[in-house]
């Protein structure tokens, strides 16, 4: 099943503050569409401070710096996992990785367009916030996917990731997940967050705007005891519990990702 692009197809999944789930979004969402027949390419987009591998039970001896730096090939690097996608890890502890530097950002330019044509969906992990090398990932880029949970911080947060990006980076559309909704009314919570976010986006970043701002809200994933179990064991949502509600969720996710209609 490929994509209409004729490369890969690049999504930078942010968050404005850690703790939303994102990571773990990634990870399942990248399962997923790999097993809808996708070729998929996930990039541990947390240079300095990866943690990616840590969910998928993985231990790289080696990472994208020493692509960038030169000290070892790229397909050595490059890790095929047992989730179905390959996964380009970072480091951990090295502030190299932290801050954007002209050898960084020329560096992951140049292994992106030596590999994407070898990929339907390159997913890049990014970190929490909005510094320079998260930026950077987001203007690398086709779509911007944002993920949120409906607490008054995250929503602060995500609303100032818009506005940055929209600033600096003129971008105008974006796709929302919202995680961590209350199971009884999943669907409604996402609505209301896009709602709230929309409303606040109109009064004070589109009020003289001929390209307003939009969000596409893609998925509401609810609370699920299933994901932390799978968490601390380190595995996919489908591996421990297939039949969790969540799943279903995220199974949607992936659709309308790959679709981007009915959604």
């Amino acid at each position: 099943m490929g994509t209409e692009f004729e490369r890969a197809r690049r999504v930078a999944i942010i968050s404005g503050k850690g703790g939303v789930g994102k990571t773990f979004i990634t990870a399942n969402l990248a399962a997923t569409l790999s097993l809808n027949g996708s070729r998929v390419l996930v990039v541990d987009a947390d240079l300095g401070l990866a943690n990616l591998d840590i969910l998928l039970g993985v231990t790289p001896d080696l990472s994208i710096l020493d692509v960038i730096r030169g000290d070892q090939p790229l397909d050595k690097v490059l890790l095929q996992t047992q989730k179905g996608f390959d996964f380009l890890p970072a480091a951990s502890g090295l502030p190299e990785g932290t801050a954007l530097t002209q050898i960084l950002a020329e560096g992951m330019e140049s292994i992106l367009g030596s590999i994407e044509d070898r990929y339907d969906f390159i997913l890049f992990d990014a970190g929490a916030g909005v510094g320079d090398v998260v930026l950077f990932f987001a203007g690398l880029s086709d779509e911007i996917l944002l993920v949120a949970t409906p607490e008054p911080t995250s929503l602060m947060d995500t609303y100032a990731a818009i506005k940055i990006l929209n600033q600096l980076h003129g971008r105008s559309g974006f796709l929302l997940v919202v995680n961590q909704t209350n199971p009884d009314h999943s669907g409604q919570i996402g609505t209301a967050v896009v709602g709230h976010l929309q409303s606040v986006i109109s009064k004070f970043i589109d009020s003289d705007k001929k390209n307003p701002v939009r969000i596409e809200l893609i998925g509401s994933i609810p609370m699920d005891p299933a994901i932390p179990h799978a968490i601390r064991q380190r595995q996919l949502l489908a591996e421990v519990s297939p039949d969790a509600p969540a799943a279903s969720y995220i199974d949607h996710l992936a659709d309308c990702l790959h679709a981007r209609t009915a959604c």
